[in-house]
C-alpha cells in the first residue's frame, strides 16, 4: 500500500510576500504623488482666487462710493499707475483712496485703512460730462474709469486687470 503524503501549506512563501509588498509600495507611492500634485494645484488656484477677489472688492467699493458722491475733489493723472482719488460725500465727509506699494488704502479725509492687498496698480482716469474727454481738473470730472491691476504669483507673466466706470451721482 502506497501511502500518499500531501503536505498542507500554511501561509505565504517569501517570494509571494516580496511581490505583495512591492505592489503595495507602488500603489501608495502613486497615490501620494497624485495627492501632492492635486494639493499644489488647489493651493495655486486658491492664491490666484484670493488676489482676484481682492481686486474685485477694491473695484466694487470704489464704484459704489463714487456713484454716491457729490463731486470729485482730487484725482491723480491718468498716467499714474499708483493713483489716488478723493470724493465729497452728501454728508459733507471726504473719502480718499490711495495706492501704495501693493496695497490700496481708503479712509475718511485720509487714506489710512487697508482696503485691498496684492494690488500692483490703480489707474484712475477722470472724464468730463461727455464721458469721452479726459481731465484731471477735479471740478470737471463727472465719470471715473478705474483700473485695478494685480499679478498671479504662481505664473511668471500672468498680470490681470479689471476696469469699471462710475458716474458721479451729482451729475
Amino acid at each position: 500500500m502506497v501511502r500518499s503524503t500531501h503536505t498542507i501549506r500554511y501561509g505565504f512563501s517569501l517570494l509571494e510576500l516580496l511581490v505583495a509588498v512591492t505592489l503595495l509600495v507602488s500603489a501608495v507611492t502613486a497615490v501620494s504623488v497624485l495627492l501632492r500634485v492635486n494639493y499644489e494645484t488647489w493651493r495655486e488656484y486658491q492664491t490666484d482666487n484670493l488676489r482676484n477677489e481682492a481686486a474685485v472688492g477694491v473695484l466694487r467699493h470704489m464704484v459704489r462710493q463714487i456713484r454716491q458722491c457729490e463731486e470729485v475733489t482730487a484725482i491723480s493723472s491718468a498716467s499714474n499707475n499708483s493713483g489716488s482719488l478723493s470724493v465729497l460725500m452728501p454728508d459733507g465727509s471726504t473719502i480718499a483712496w490711495d495706492h501704495s506699494g501693493t496695497n490700496v488704502y481708503y479712509g475718511t479725509t485720509t487714506a489710512n485703512q487697508l482696503l485691498g492687498n496684492n494690488i500692483t496698480g490703480l489707474t484712475l482716469v477722470g472724464y468730463q460730462y461727455d464721458g469721452t474727454t479726459a481731465t484731471t481738473v477735479a471740478e470737471d470730472v463727472h465719470c471715473v474709469r478705474i483700473t485695478v491691476s494685480y499679478t498671479l504669483p504662481e505664473r511668471a507673466t500672468a498680470s490681470r486687470s479689471l476696469t469699471a466706470s462710475a458716474w458721479v451721482r451729482a451729475f
